[in-house]
C-alpha cells in the first residue's frame, strides 16, 4: 500500500490528484478499480480515461478535464513496472534450510537462506547470502551462487558454474551441459570432443524456464550483467550475450556466437556459430542470422537474415509478382503488334 504522494516518488512522476489518497495494487485498465494505479500509454487508452473506476492512472501528458488522479511519468509503462514492484513485492523471509538437503564435503553457506526439500549440492561450492532454492534444484561440485539468487524447482547447475547475484533461474533450466561437439574417427563413428570450459552468469542476469546454457569448450560461455532470457532459448558452447540483451523464446545461439550490448533479439532466432552482433542490434522474430550485424542494425526476414526495411520492400514486391509477371507479358504482345523486336521473357506465352 502506498499514498500517491509516495509512490509518485518512487516511480519519479509528477502527480495531479490527491497526494494522500492510497493504491493497493497494480491492475490492467480494463480491469483497475478502487484502490488501483494503472496506465494509459496508447492515444486509445488516453481517450478513455474517465471511464476508469482506477485510483491513479499513469499518463505521459496531463489531460484535461480527467477524473481519476494522473501520474504523468515520461515512459509509462516503465513507471508502470516499478509501481508493480513498488506495491506487490514481497519482503523476504529466510524460510532457513531443508532437514533433507544433500550436501558435499567442503560447501559453505551464507546467511538467511531458504533451501526446500530435496535440493542436492555437490562438494565445494559457495552458496551466498538470501539464497532461495527451491524443490529439486541441483548443484554439483565447486559451483557459486551469488546473493540473493532464486533458483527455481529442477533447475540442474553443472560444475563449476559462477552465478552471480540477484540472478534468477525458472525452473526446469539446464547451466552447464556440455557443449555440441564430435569428430567422425577413421571409421566415421563420432568421437566426442570434450568440453572443458565453463558457465559465468553476472549480476541481474535472468533465465526463463527450461533453457540450455552449456558449457565452453575451452573458454566460458558468459552472460554478462542484465542479460535477460525468455523460455526455451538454447545457448550454445563459448556463446557470449553482452550486458541488457534481451532474446525472446526458442531462440538459438549457435556457438561462438556473439551479441553485443543491449541488443533485442525476438523469437526464433537462430544464428550461424561464430558470428558478431553488435551492440543495440534489433532481430526480428524467426530471422536466420548466417553473417555478423553491425551495431545497431535492425535484422528481418528469414533466411537469411537481412536489412528489415530492405527485406519489407521486397515482400511487398513478392507479394505483386504474379501481376507484374501477367503486366509484362501484357506489354510483350503490344511491342510485337507495333512490329518491334524483343527477346523472349522466362514465362513468356509467345
Amino acid at each position: 500500500m502506498q499514498t500517491l504522494a509516495q509512490l509518485a516518488q518512487i516511480i519519479q512522476a509528477e502527480l495531479i490528484g490527491d497526494p494522500r489518497a492510497v493504491v493497493r495494487r497494480a491492475q490492467s485498465f480494463e480491469q483497475a478499480g478502487v484502490g488501483d494505479v494503472t496506465f494509459a500509454a496508447g492515444a486509445a487508452y488516453r481517450a478513455r480515461i474517465n471511464e476508469s473506476r482506477a485510483t491513479a492512472i499513469i499518463v505521459a501528458a496531463a489531460i484535461d478535464d480527467a477524473t481519476p488522479n494522473l501520474l504523468i511519468a515520461e515512459n509509462p509503462k516503465l513507471a508502470f513496472a516499478r509501481a508493480i514492484q513498488a506495491l506487490h513485492t514481497v519482503a523476504y523471509q529466510p524460510l532457513g534450510i531443508s532437514a533433507d538437503l544433500a550436501v558435499g564435503e567442503g560447501t559453505t553457506f551464507g546467511e538467511a537462506l531458504s533451501v526446500h526439500p530435496r535440493v542436492t549440492i555437490g562438494k565445494h561450492c559457495r552458496i551466498g547470502n538470501r539464497v532461495t532454492l527451491h524443490p529439486g534444484v541441483v548443484i554439483a561440485d565447486e559451483c557459486q551462487i551469488g546473493d540473493d539468487t532464486v533458483i527455481y524447482a529442477n533447475v540442474a547447475i553443472y560444475e563449476r558454474t559462477a552465478i552471480g547475484n540477484r540472478v534468477i533461474i525458472h525452473a526446469g533450466a539446464v547451466i552447464g551441459a556440455d557443449g555440441f561437439g564430435f569428430v567422425p574417427d577413421e571409421a566415421g563413428r563420432q568421437v566426442k570432443l570434450l568440453q572443458l570450459g565453463r558457465v559465468r552468469i553476472e549480476d541481474d542476469c535472468e533465465i526463463g524456464a527450461n533453457c540450455a546454457i552449456d558449457r565452453g569448450g575451452f573458454e566460458d560461455t558468459v552472460l554478462r550483467r542484465g542479460v535477460k532470457l525468455d523460455n526455451l532459448i538454447q545457448v550454445g558452447h563459448n556463446c557470449e550475450l553482452g550486458e541488457d540483451t534481451v532474446v525472446a523464446a526458442q531462440t538459438g545461439f549457435s556457438g561462438g556466437t556473439k551479441v553485443g550490448r543491449g541488443c533485442v533479439i525476438a523469437g526464433q532466432v537462430g544464428t550461424q556459430s561464430h558470428i558478431t552482433i553488435g551492440d543495440r542490434a534489433i532481430i526480428m522474430g524467426q530471422a536466420g542470422v548466417t553473417k555478423s550485424v553491425r551495431a545497431g542494425a535492425v535484422m528481418g526476414g528469414t533466411m537469411p537474415a537481412q536489412d528489415y526495411n530492405a527485406w519489407r520492400r521486397r515482400h511487398a514486391l513478392y507479394s505483386r509478382l504474379p501481376e507484374l509477371a501477367d503486366r509484362v507479358k501484357q506489354l510483350e504482345k503490344i511491342i510485337r503488334a507495333a512490329g518491334l523486336i524483343i527477346s523472349e521473357s522466362p514465362g513468356s506465352d509467345g
